[in-house]
C-alpha cells in the first residue's frame, strides 16, 4: 500500500549552484551520505525541493520524498513521485531513522566518479567502468556494497547474449539513471534498480 501527501513549489525554488554533483558507490551524493545525511543537509545543498512528498511502499519504513526538477507531465525521465508529479531527482529520506534511504536521478547535473554522466552511450560507461551492462527486468550495473549501492540504468539499447554465455546484455543505448541504496535505511521505492 502506498500513501502519500503532496506539496508542491514553484518552479523558482533555489537548487544551490550548477556545477556537477559527484556520486558514488560508497554512497556519496556530493557531500551527503546514505545512511547518514538527512533531508535538512539535502536542503542545505538544495535549497526548496518542488515537491516534498510522504508516503510508504509496502512493509517498509514510511518516507519523506524531495523532489527536484518536478513537472506535471510524465516523460519517461522523470520519477512518478506523486499523482501529476514528476521529477528528474528524488532523496527519499527514511522518516525512522531520518536518514537518506535511497536517491534516484535523470539529472545531467549528477555525474559518477569515473565521468559516467546521464546520456553517455553504453559502451563508453563499460569502458570507464571496466564492467558490461546485464540485462534483466531492466539495463543496469550494479556497482558497491556494502555501505550503498549504486545502480546505473541503461536505456534504448537493444539485448543480446554474452557470447559464450547464458547471460544477457545490451548493444547501443545510453546512461539513462542513477539509483542508490543505503543498506540501513532502504526504502524498498526501486522494484528493478
Amino acid at each position: 500500500m502506498l500513501l502519500l501527501s503532496v506539496a508542491v513549489a514553484g518552479c523558482g525554488s533555489g537548487h544551490g549552484s550548477r556545477s556537477p554533483i559527484m556520486i558514488s558507490a560508497d554512497g556519496r551524493i556530493g557531500p551527503l551520505r546514505m545512511d547518514r545525511s538527512g533531508g535538512h543537509d539535502v536542503l542545505a545543498l538544495l535549497g526548496r525541493p518542488d515537491a516534498d512528498v510522504r508516503g510508504r511502499y509496502a512493509e517498509f519504513a514510511p518516507y519523506s520524498a524531495l523532489g527536484y526538477d518536478c513537472s506535471s507531465t510524465s516523460p519517461d525521465s522523470r520519477w512518478p513521485l506523486a499523482r501529476r508529479t514528476f521529477c528528474r531527482t528524488v532523496f527519499f529520506v527514511n522518516r525512522r531513522t531520518g536518514r537518506l534511504g535511497n536517491f534516484f536521478t535523470t539529472s545531467q547535473r549528477y555525474e559518477e566518479r569515473h565521468g559516467v554522466r546521464i546520456g553517455m552511450a553504453t559502451a563508453a560507461a563499460e569502458r570507464l567502468l571496466q564492467k558490461r551492462v546485464g540485462s534483466g527486468c531492466s539495463d543496469v550495473i550494479f556497482l558497491g556494497r556494502p555501505h550503498a549501492s549504486l545502480t546505473i540504468e541503461f536505456d534504448g539499447g537493444a539485448v543480446r547474449k554474452v557470447r559464450g554465455s547464458t547471460a544477457l546484455t545490451i548493444s547501443g543505448g545510453h546512461v539513462g539513471a542513477f539509483a542508490m541504496h543505503g543498506p540501513r535505511s532502504d526504502l524498498g521505492v526501486f522494484d528493478c534498480l
